[in-house]
């Protein structure tokens, strides 16, 4: 599965002990390179543009340990083959739920550690090819992440950094064989399900997608700047797929309940 694109930090700014609404909206944009083998073995590199949205607070009674985190991600990518004959159109989305335990050691730093459900869908499309120009992805995942933010306060305004990095463990993805049509997955369900259902781990699905953003946390507003590393790898019927973005993302956030 993909976690395409920018990825705000996974709940960090969202976990101070005073805010019990936090919610935080980022646009993207960056470089993103993919192979999917069912559509060309080369690789197809271009610009990339986003859009996400983040809702969090600390579950009631957790005493500011417990933070729920719900997120989606929007991407548009328009990538060239490196002999530029060849263009694939890219459309991704992302949605989940997470959950993650918060450690405040010292004043202003605070550690995080959980995990996240996660489903991912994306359409490519190629219009060179005849038989089958486009290609769907639909991954659902466990993922891991970790994370930290240290933050200093000045009086009503403060300035935080932040990094937060996640990987998947298990779940499932759809992968057609090469060739395959979809119209002929259409025709022989359910028979061919175990052709293109794959059990996802270690094994046939690795990544590791990283944000660092700066932020300038005011009174009722936070605006930020950051950047996303993204590289995301999983095989399956003989072909390999892959997706490294590098991006940046600027953005606000609002803490509702110190608005309210």
């Amino acid at each position: 599965m993909l976690i395409i694109g920018l990825v705000v930090s996974v709940g960090l700014l969202a976990t101070e002990a005073t805010n019990r609404s936090y919610n935080r909206w980022a646009v993207n944009v960056g470089e993103m390179a993919i192979t999917d083998h069912y559509l060309s073995n080369q690789e197809y590199k271009g610009l990339t543009l986003g859009m996400e949205a983040y809702h969090t607070a600390y579950y009631k009674g957790s005493d500011s340990c417990v933070s729920w985190l719900v997120y989606d991600h929007w991407r548009y990518g328009r990538l060239i083959n490196p002999s530029y004959t060849a263009m694939i159109q890219y459309i991704s989305g992302n949605a989940g739920f997470a959950s993650h335990y918060n450690w405040h050691p010292i004043k202003g730093l605070t550690l995080m550690a959980g995990g996240a459900i996660d489903i991912y869908g994306a359409l490519k499309n190629q219009s060179r090819n005849v038989n089958n120009p486009s290609s769907g992805d639909i991954q659902i995942n466990l993922m891991a992440s970790i994370g930290a933010q240290y933050k200093l306060t000045w009086k009503k305004w403060a300035l935080s950094f932040d990094y937060m990095a996640t990987t998947p463990l298990v779940g499932g993805m759809f992968v057609p064989e090469m060739g395959q049509s979809y119209y002929e997955i259409y025709l022989n369900l359910p028979q061919c399900m175990n052709d293109v259902i794959h059990f996802t781990s270690f094994h046939n699905r690795q990544g590791v997608r990283g944000n660092l953003s700066v932020n300038f946390v005011l009174p009722t507003v936070t605006l930020f700047v950051g950047m996303t590393h993204n590289h995301q790898w999983w095989q399956a019927n003989y072909m390999n797929f892959y997706i490294k973005e590098l991006s940046g993302q600027v953005g606000i956030a609002l803490n509702l309940g110190i608005i309210k």
